[in-house]
């Protein structure tokens, strides 16, 4: 059996909904009765003390004589008011009553009313008699000569005024079972028309939880639900987006790993045969093996520092972490000197030009990723003699000036931007909307310009071959173009072909 928890929910709001209308209008009714029953008695009341007051004025004019004139003036007294009058003496006894032949006569009465009333205060009290009639009783003193000498209770049929009462709670009782069952009625069609776009977004989220990524639903009710629904639509899109990216990927790493593997067994089958191998040209297969080892273990490294990038985000996004001042200069150093090595190898002249600290917020590994890949990608791609600068500083939103002063898209340079959205926080002496700047400028190959829009996708080469001689897969601008993304930095691009390529990555300071 379901708790009322697991309910649906149109079921729960249509309840809902018929619960507060039989609160509403049975509490207002409710009320309404009581007020309406209470008005009526104390109406009723006055009115029997009022009578009787008049019957205690006859008792006081007739005490001498009880037997007779009392009784024939209590006798016309209930003919005109339809109420019965009893008088009693000091202690109670009953003297006096509409008729002398009475049953009453003698006996002492223990009513409240007559109690309070012998005490000298005139009191009324309800009272439901064994046979189910209502009797409304007044005790009122009598006085004679300035002396209480009794008193008169007065008993007043209220019987009518209980059977109003009663009429009234079950007329009550049918309109607000009547109307809860039109709230039930009119709840469950309410409640159907708001929980139809929750149901369409409980079968959407059934479709996509089945790999259904295509799914999406038509935003429809109130404004929640709109936001919710437009949501859920954008949550599919990034799914599926992010679907394709790893399809994209497996595929790409899985053509990228099939190379040099296929490459190492035709190179190691010869060396397992049983014909004689001349041991230069074993040496050589050897060579070549440890060599697509190699390229195999940069792959996989560059596969691994992507997936870090990915953790590294998210960690630092769950945990709420701010970003620490970096002072990107010394960074920036730092990475040049680690990568000396490489350029002097390749016979390319690397340097970082002089200029004021700068200081931004950033994560240290982030940024060491991205700064190392572009200068890296620059060494790798500037022919021997050539030369890579780097440069840091803090300008105006916008990409620096590119080799010998030139301005981006003049002059036949060519440029694209990758990476999320600049900030234009100001920090350490920085003017508003200015960004912290590092440009890796070399005067290698250069991009064609129809190769730039792709530069920054993963496992992309403009030149295969050439790629695949230097030892690149494809992902070094990639895993630049995350982090700067992870940055909230831009990295702005500029090339022309024959004469170098100039990368810039812009900071929010």
């Amino acid at each position: 059996m379901r708790r009322p928890g697991q309910w649906p929910l149109a079921v729960q709001l249509a309840l809902a909904f018929a619960l507060v209308t039989v609160l509403a209008l049975g509490g207002s009714g409710a009320l309404l009765l009581y007020q309406t029953t209470a008005r009526l008695l104390e109406e009723r009341e006055a009115s029997v003390m009022a009578w009787g007051q008049a019957a205690a004025g006859l008792a006081a004019e007739y005490w001498a004589d009880p037997q007779e004139g009392l009784t024939l003036a209590f006798y016309r007294f209930h003919q005109q008011s339809g109420m019965r009058p009893v008088a009693v003496d000091g202690q109670g006894v009953v003297v006096a009553d509409i008729t002398s032949e009475t049953e009453l006569l003698g006996q002492r009465l223990t009513h409240p009313e007559v109690r309070d009333a012998l005490a000298g205060r005139a009191t009324a009290g309800t009272r439901r008699l064994p046979g189910g009639e209502w009797v409304m009783y007044a005790g009122v003193p009598v006085v004679v000569g300035g002396s209480r000498v009794g008193a008169v209770l007065v008993a007043a049929d209220i019987t009518s005024v209980r059977d109003v009462q009663g009429d009234l709670l079950r007329q009550l009782a049918w309109v607000t079972g009547a109307m809860a069952l039109l709230a039930v009625g009119a709840g469950v069609m309410l409640a159907r028309y708001l929980t139809r776009p929750l149901v369409r977004l409980r079968e959407a989220v059934s479709c996509l939880a089945r790999g259904r990524l295509e799914t999406r639903v038509v935003p429809g009710g109130s404004s929640e639900l709109l936001d919710l629904g437009r949501g859920f639509n954008r949550m599919a899109e990034e799914l599926g987006r992010l679907d394709q990216q790893r399809r994209a990927f497996v595929a790409d790493a899985s053509h990228e790993l099939r190379t040099p593997i296929a490459a190492i067994r035709a190179l190691a089958e010869p060396l397992l045969s049983d014909r004689p191998v001349d041991p230069a040209i074993y040496k050589e297969h050897l060579q070549d093996i440890v060599h697509e080892c190699d390229r195999a273990g940069r792959l996989v490294n560059a596969l691994l520092e992507l997936a870090r990038l990915d953790m590294r985000a998210g960690a630092r996004r769950a945990a709420g972490d701010p970003a620490e001042p970096v002072e990107l200069r010394r960074l920036v150093a730092e990475v040049v000197h680690a990568l000396e090595p490489l350029a002097a190898e390749r016979g390319v002249r690397l340097e970082l030009q002089p200029g004021l600290p700068v200081t931004a917020p950033a994560d240290p590994q982030l940024l060491e990723a991205v700064v190392g890949n572009l200068v890296e990608n620059g060494i790798k791609y500037t022919p021997r003699g050539g030369s890579v600068q780097v440069a840091v500083g803090i300008g105006p939103a916008e990409p620096a000036p590119g080799p010998g002063g030139s301005e981006p898209d003049s002059g036949g340079w060519h440029g694209t931007v990758s990476g999320g959205d600049a900030g234009e926080a100001t920090r350490g002496g920085a003017q508003p909307g200015q960004v912290a700047w590092v440009t890796v400028a070399d005067s290698g190959i250069g991009i064609p310009p129809e190769h730039l829009p792709h530069i920054f996708d993963r496992f992309y080469r403009v030149d295969k071959a050439r790629s695949r001689a230097t030892g690149g897969a494809g992902l070094g601008l990639a895993i630049a173009a995350e982090a700067a993304a992870r940055l909230g930095g831009r990295i702005h691009v500029a090339s022309k072909v024959g004469e170098g390529s100039r990368f810039t990555l812009t900071l929010p300071v």
